[in-house]
């Protein structure tokens, strides 16, 4: 969200332009999108001929790669294919006009009820409603999340955008009952879709503090329905913000906030302005030159050392609540602080040592955090499924965003010229922007179509002994590049693939590019033919993605199904009623 012009603000209170410093995500609303969602995938040790860039099938995104856009620049999407970005986030449950090479990451909204004087009680909203259609405040009717879901089977949804803060546009609710919250929606997407993804709600940072917060979400979750929560994907936002200033009757609330219902002498404190308790300009990013380990500077805003940090302690926690073997997405991160000039031509922002964050030290930071995410592996941490990276996907906030708002040092593209640019113009990407597309670029880019699940199927023989049942069989991309080109499966009866049932085409133009990054799962993209004139028994069936090959890969010997079977009951068969006295 657009903040405040912060040629309101005094120099005494350029901390609050940090502004609320989370504070920049509406409750974003806009038209439906088919939501194509993200995932993983280690990219093999040998591989087959590798895919051409210029190959038409494939689009030259990277899934790892995401980007967050502010939903009232909508033009801003258009440049989501010249950054080569794979995955976005609208930070609500609906995706504006779609990209075609692109996963919409869609977040639903929790809210907890505070009501007038400021006492919370245990309720809360979800946005959208979990219902199939509702009507909205301004007596519209609108979809709601079961809609959503139905048209979007076999991806994932992000339950929460920041409960952590406290603020009036994050999602501001406490651990207790955001667990509550969590179940409902979770066991409602499950309901509406058995193959659906569901990740935790990112906090805004990953301190001590906020560890203690996911302690109290899960312990509740525990406490009240007697099992560990159901988490399919973890997610975290990586901001380095102080949390609370130090004396003061409350220990008041600095630029991040102190995270709520936690106990504040774990949040780490403000300088307030004070160089000594900071490292020293141009020194090493180390402990050994940090001062005080409990106190973030402004100065450390751009720490790859703290980013470091708080990504293993992350995995930290995860592995201790036995979670090591999920996928861990940053779905948020950058430089908040804003790069502008008063009218006397001095920065509204500085660190303690008197330095904006101009796009030189902005690039830097995202340079050396994206070589971190690129390259980090652990074996005692890290997730098995994607070669013990810590890290699967990672999302720089923001394309493109008021300079004066909270995250406008951080654009990638040019504020001044992106309405007006043609999309893809070159001249347009703000440094930030150019080393964005450079790494996305420079990493191991590929695609791999990998056959799924042949669902198995009971029907019954019509008069005549025949019946007929519709085959689905489910596929993925492992790769990091999107598919963008038509992908047949052809359905065969035999394990040998010699004898054709039929084939159906899945087509991104309608229904979105087949992304990478699919985390293993076995479910993804979905097609369907008809099998008819089955003799009453049992049939076994299998598909194949790509049977021609004519999409580049790295592998073509995953693309075969699992084997489905088909169960022919004979006409007239009945299952015995029972009644209960």
């Amino acid at each position: 969200m657009k903040q405040s012009n912060v040629r309101i603000l005094s120099a005494g209170l350029v901390a609050v332009l940090a502004v609320l410093v989370l504070a920049f995500h509406a409750l974003a609303a806009g038209n439906a999108t088919d939501g194509r969602l993200f995932g993983r995938a280690a990219m093999p040790a040998q591989q087959d001929a590798a895919p051409q860039a210029e190959d038409d099938a494939l689009a030259a995104t990277n899934c790892r790669y995401g980007v967050g856009y502010v939903p009232d620049l909508p033009a801003s999407l258009a440049w989501i294919p010249t950054l080569d970005a794979g995955w976005y986030i609208t930070f609500g449950a609906y995706g504006g006009s779609g990209v075609r090479s692109a996963s919409f990451a869609p977040v639903i909204r929790v809210r907890q009820e505070i009501l007038p004087g400021g006492a919370r009680t245990n309720n809360f909203s979800v946005i959208p409603p979990l219902s199939y259609n509702y009507i909205d405040d301004q007596g519209v009717e609108r979809e709601g999340l079961g809609t959503l879901i139905s048209r979007n089977r076999g991806h994932y949804w992000l339950v929460g955008n920041e409960v952590d803060v406290n603020n009036f546009v994050q999602d501001n609710t406490m651990p207790q009952v955001y667990a509550r919250a969590y179940h409902d929606i979770y066991h409602y997407i499950k309901r509406v879709d058995p193959t659906a993804k569901v990740a935790i709600a990112g906090l805004s940072m990953m301190t001590p503090g906020r560890r203690q917060y996911l302690d109290f979400v899960w312990n509740e979750y525990r406490a009240v329905y007697g099992q560990d929560m159901p988490v399919d994907i973890w997610n975290m936002h990586l901001y380095i913000l102080e949390e609370r200033n130090p004396g003061g009757p409350n220990n008041e609330y600095g630029d991040g906030k102190i995270a709520l219902g936690t106990d504040p002498a774990l949040a780490k404190l403000s300088a307030q302005g004070n160089a000594s308790l900071c490292p020293a300009p141009g020194a090493p990013d180390t402990d050994a030159n940090d001062p005080r380990l409990d106190v973030y500077c402004r100065s450390e805003h751009d720490s790859v050392r703290i980013f470091i940090e708080q990504v293993k302690g992350m995995r930290e926690w995860m592995k201790a609540h036995g979670q090591q073997n999920k996928p861990l997405i940053i779905s948020e991160f950058g430089l908040l602080y804003a790069y502008v000039r008063d009218d006397n031509g001095q920065y509204y922002v500085q660190d303690e040592h008197g330095q904006p964050f101009a796009p030189a030290r902005v690039t830097e930071y995202l340079r050396d955090t994206i070589a971190y995410l690129e390259n980090a592996k652990d074996a005692n941490l890290g997730y098995p499924a994607d070669s013990n990276r810590l890290v699967q996907q990672w999302l720089w906030y923001s394309i493109v965003t008021d300079p004066e708002s909270s995250g406008g040092s951080s654009n990638l593209i040019n504020w001044d010229t992106f309405q007006t640019a043609a999309p893809g113009d070159p001249a347009a990407l703000t440094m930030m922007g150019q080393a964005f597309q450079q790494a996305a670029n420079a990493s191991a880019n590929w695609s791999n179509l990998v056959g799924g699940v042949a669902q198995n199927v009971v029907t019954l023989a019509r008069q005549g002994g025949k019946g007929s049942a519709l085959l689905t069989a489910s596929f993925r991309n492992s790769g990091t590049m999107s598919v963008i080109a038509p992908v047949t499966v052809t359905f065969y009866a035999d394990q040998a693939l010699t004898q054709v049932i039929g084939s159906a085409v899945y087509d991104p133009n309608t229904r979105g590019a087949v992304t990478g990054c699919s985390w293993g799962a076995r479910n993804g993209e979905h097609v369907s033919v008809m099998w008819s004139n089955l003799s009453v028994g049992t049939h076994n069936y299998w598909a194949k993605i790509d049977p021609a090959n004519t999409i580049g890969e790295t592998s073509d010997t995953d693309n075969v199904t699992t084997m489905g079977t088909v169960t022919v009951r004979p006409y007239g068969t009945y299952v015995p009623l029972t009644s209960r006295q």
